[in-house]
């Protein structure tokens, strides 16, 4: 049974949530404090399983061309969510051993990089999605 299909919601929904969670810390500083930096712990991490897991899934796989065109793009953006998030969290792991607290001008450079995060990982959805969908990759007819 392939484990990618089963991972690969967590990243979104935690990356999501860390987005969320950064604007609560901004707000309520005491209540929330560090609350974005372990969600984007865990989304890293699961970002991780979900690469390495759809790396090994996809070696079964018996594509055609247009198939592996579409898979080399779902894993590049994938690969590019993946250093995105660990930016977003290496800026996040810095400011907390610093005790620095984030400035309006790094907050603004945090969230570009959010916002980047999201762009490829909402790319990497929608080449999973027609890979699956729309070229039946990894479906199994009875």
């Amino acid at each position: 049974m392939p484990v990618h299909p089963i991972l690969v919601h967590f990243p979104i929904a935690l990356l999501v949530l860390s987005f969320i969670f950064e604007f609560f810390e901004l707000f309520y500083k005491d209540k929330f404090k560090n609350a974005s930096i372990f969600l984007s712990a865990l989304a890293l991490f699961f970002s991780l399983l979900s690469v390495q897991t759809g790396n090994i899934d996809s070696q079964t796989l018996n594509l055609n061309e247009e198939a592996k065109i579409v898979l080399n793009n779902h894993q590049s953006n994938a690969n590019f969510f993946l250093f995105t998030l660990s930016v977003i969290f290496l800026f996040k792991l810095y400011n907390i051993l610093k005790k620095k607290e984030v400035k309006p001008k790094s907050f603004f450079i945090l969230l570009f990089f959010y916002a980047v995060a999201l762009f490829f990982v909402f790319r990497t959805v929608y080449f999973g999605v027609k890979l699956v969908y729309d070229l039946g990759a990894g479906v199994k007819l009875k």
